[in-house]
Formats: C-alpha cells, structure tokens, sequence
C-alpha cells in the first residue's frame, strides 16, 4: 500500500473518530440530566481526544509549527483529571466541583503556556521528558480511578447502580489498554501504527458502550420510561419511606443499602429508587446523605453533645467517613459543618 492511500485511509478513519467524539461532547453538554457536573467533565476527555486525532490529521497533509503541535499534544494532560473527576463524580452524584480540584488541571495549563519553550522535532531530551511525562500522567490517574472505584464498590456496592459499575470499569480498561499501547507504540516495542489511529479506536469504542445505554445521559425521570410504576404508586411508596425513616431512622445503620431499605418499605429496589429520584430530585445515596445531615444538624442544635467532636458525631449519624460527611454537609446546608456549629455558639 503506497504512503499516500494510507495516508488517506488515516484520514477517513481519523474524521469519523473527530466527528464521533465532538457529537458526543456536544451531546453530553446539551442534555438534560441529574448529573450535569460528570457529563461536561466527559465532554473535556472527548474534546482532548478529538484535539489530539486533529492534530496527527493535520500534520500529515500541513506543515504545522512546533508549538501548535505541542499545544495539541498537552491537550493529553486533560484526560486524566477529566476521567478521574468524571468517576468520581458519576458515582457520588456530585453536581459542581471543588475548588481544589481545579489543580489537577494545572500540569495541562502550564504546559500550554510553555508549549513554545519545549521543541517538537522528536530529538530534543525536553520533548522527550515532556512526551513521557505526558503518558505517566495519564497511566497514574486511570490507576487511581479504578482503585477508587474497586474501594467505593467494595464499601457501597448496592449503592452504585450496576450499569454505572458496569460503564464505568469497561470505560477505565479501554483507557488503561490505551495507554499502554500508546506507550509501547512510542517506544517502538510493538510494531507502530499512527496515533491517530489508536485514539480513534478509543472514540469508537466509548461510542458503541456509550450507545448501549443511553440512560447514563438522560434525565432521572428518562430512565423510567418503561416502568409500570405511576405518579400515584412512586407518592405511596414515597409516604411508606418517609414513615420508615421517622419512625426507625434505619440511615443510623452505616451498612444500610439499596436493597434493605427496599425490604423496609416494602417494594423493590428499582420503584423506590424511582421513587426518591422522581420526588425528591436526589438519587439513593444523596437521599440517605440528606437524612444523616439533618441528624446531624439536629444533635448539634440540641447542645448536648458539645465536647463531641464532629467526625464522632459524623460517625454516629451513619456516615462511613469524614469526606463523605463533609461534601454532603456543605451540599445539604451550603456551609461547614464547623461553621454550622459555630453559628450555633454566638
């Protein structure tokens, strides 16, 4: 096959891997849904890999300047905060993010503003360091995504919806095998194909999991469009729930799940998460959080425990630990639960 049918076969596949991946990032931000917060930070990942399949693209019929071709290139320093906040996200719920946060993306920052010190010409022991440092960057978070998944599955398994399990792990193993073969393929340990190539097979791949289930994108109330349960059965179930958590507050119990609440109230797993979801705006776990901050806030009204510290009384109210306790609190109350204590003294 001469270099110019190839490259040209390049061309076609790179398009549709460009295309497919700008539709979904476009389709990610313009839909409606609970999680709009996991659905921009995919939007980033996909942006960041349609970029890098642009810039192969375009370097194999145009002479682009070496710091273009960086810039395109530390658009990979994207994809690793994007993924691991994107998990994290999708499984707590979270709809903004942390301040904090924000400092996984400051290696991609400072690496744009310095793309025009680092030399493109794949010599330089910089672009060497930089182009390595670029695949570490990505191998470490997608390590850290799927131990952090494996742990809050192991902690919370019936919490976590089993096709948001499911998409989740097929989605950090095709990332994981991707960076391997990125790596291997620039080391010229396996016989090199163009990198354009490989990010596309990654695009297509998302595309044909991502099409299976559209459910992950859609509005709570969407996932529901088959079910039998009406608006009339999801307030009964809503009233029978409510009873239970008064009554018994079963969200004390730290190992409470899914699937015993469900036994509580006397209905199924899937019309009581339908019902908290469609009546309450909130998904399982949010729910529970709800209920155990309000323990909380009522406790530290009641004067009673003021030598407690708050992580005892965090623990005492369900929560498994401090983190969680803290993002559901300031979620829940829009402070600290330090400052709501504090509030109280004055």
């Amino acid at each position: 096959m001469s270099l110019q049918i190839s490259q040209y076969i390049e061309l076609l596949l790179g398009s549709v891997g460009v295309i497919l991946g700008l539709f979904f990032a476009i389709f990610l931000l313009l839909v409606g849904r609970e999680y709009r917060h996991a659905n921009a930070l995919l939007s980033i990942y996909l942006l960041a890999f349609s970029l890098r399949i642009g810039k192969s693209l375009f370097h194999n019929f145009f002479d682009i300047d070496e710091w273009i071709r960086t810039t395109l290139l530390a658009t990979l320093l994207a994809i690793g905060p994007a993924t691991w906040l994107y998990v994290k996200s999708l499984v707590k719920a979270e709809e903004s993010i942390d301040k904090g946060e924000y400092f996984h993306f400051l290696p991609l920052t400072f690496a744009i503003c310095l793309s025009w010190l680092i030399p493109n010409d794949g010599t330089s022991w910089l672009f060497a360091v930089f182009y390595n440092f670029l695949i570490a960057h990505m191998f470490g978070y997608m390590l850290v995504s799927i131990v952090w998944l494996k742990a809050q599955s192991s902690k919370y398994d019936s919490e976590i919806q089993s096709n948001t399990r499911g998409w989740l792990y097929s989605f950090l193993t095709i990332n994981l095998v991707f960076v391997v073969f990125y790596f291997l393929i620039s080391e010229s340990v396996i016989a090199y194909m163009t990198m354009s190539l490989l990010f596309t097979a990654v695009i297509i791949s998302f595309s044909f999991l991502a099409l299976r289930d559209l459910s992950l994108f859609q509005k709570p109330y969407e996932r529901y469009s088959g079910s039998q349960l009406d608006e009339v059965g999801s307030q009964n179930i809503m009233n029978r729930l409510r009873a239970v958590m008064e009554q018994e507050k079963p969200y004390l119990n730290p190992s409470l799940n899914l699937e015993g609440l469900s036994e509580m109230v006397g209905t199924s797993t899937k019309e009581l998460s339908q019902a908290i979801n469609q009546l309450e705006s909130l998904n399982y776990s949010q729910f529970i959080a709800k209920h155990r901050v309000i323990e909380v806030q009522r406790i530290l009204r009641e004067g009673n425990h003021a030598n407690f510290k708050i992580a005892a009384i965090a623990y005492q109210c369900g929560f498994n630990s401090i983190s969680s306790f803290n993002a559901a609190f300031k979620k829940h109350t829009g402070t600290t639960a330090a400052a709501y204590r504090s509030s109280l003294e004055r």
